[in-house]
């Protein structure tokens, strides 16, 4: 099972793919409005809280279920962001790549950051980087390995960036299989979306003073 990241357009022009991919068993969060537009600090503070709530609402009409995650489109902040998804209901946002944990984020209604590895998001590593694919299923075996072992003691986090356009391609699926293959082969590792891998941190090490 797989966090599908639903921006409020594909939510709009096609529920059906959002509502079969909850069907069957993946968590749908919200990834801002459209493709092209990012979140900013050229926005005023009604306009990027219209684009958090548009992107919101447009997940729960698509599958009726209130999205627990925000993805930023492009990882795009300003410094009210995380303020504003706590206040609109997230319990958790995953734009802040600068950790292998998860963290509190320290608001007035606190929020986990759920920290990704962007260096093995797809786009990054075969679009921008320009790595050839082959590597792929090695570097995430890796990766896996090295947290695994930094793991033993408090759990570490390798979640995968992946795009339909670009690993979905006749060439490059056969290397994402590989390496997925490779993981769940594994017996130390638990296989959770983002929202159970959040729920499971807030579980574990609940906010000082607010256990909830």
């Amino acid at each position: 099972r797989a966090t599908v990241a639903a921006g409020a357009e594909i939510c709009r022009r096609h529920p059906e793919l959002v509502r079969a991919c909850a069907a069957q068993g993946h968590e749908i969060a919200a990834h801002g409005t459209h493709a092209t537009r990012m979140i900013t600090s050229r926005m005023s503070e009604a306009e990027e809280l219209a684009v958090i709530r548009q992107a919101r609402e447009a997940v729960i009409e698509a599958c009726g279920v209130a999205p627990a995650g925000w993805f930023g489109q492009d990882q795009g902040e300003s410094p009210r962001t995380p303020r504003l998804v706590s206040e609109c209901g997230f319990d958790y946002l995953a734009d802040w790549p600068n950790d292998e944990q998860p963290y509190w984020m320290t608001l007035p209604r606190p929020i986990v950051s759920l920290p990704l590895q962007t260096e093995l998001d797809d786009q990054q590593l075969l679009w921008m980087r320009q790595q050839p694919t082959w590597r792929y299923p090695e570097l995430v075996q890796q990766a896996a390995e090295q947290l695994a072992s930094d793991g033993r003691a408090n759990a570490r986090c390798l979640a995968l960036g992946l795009r339909s356009w670009l690993f979905g391609r006749p060439h490059r699926i056969r290397y994402l299989d590989e390496a997925l293959a490779r993981l769940t082969s594994r017996q130390d590792i638990w296989h959770a979306t983002a929202g159970e891998l959040a729920q499971a941190f807030r579980n574990a090490l609940p906010y000082p003073g607010n256990p909830k």
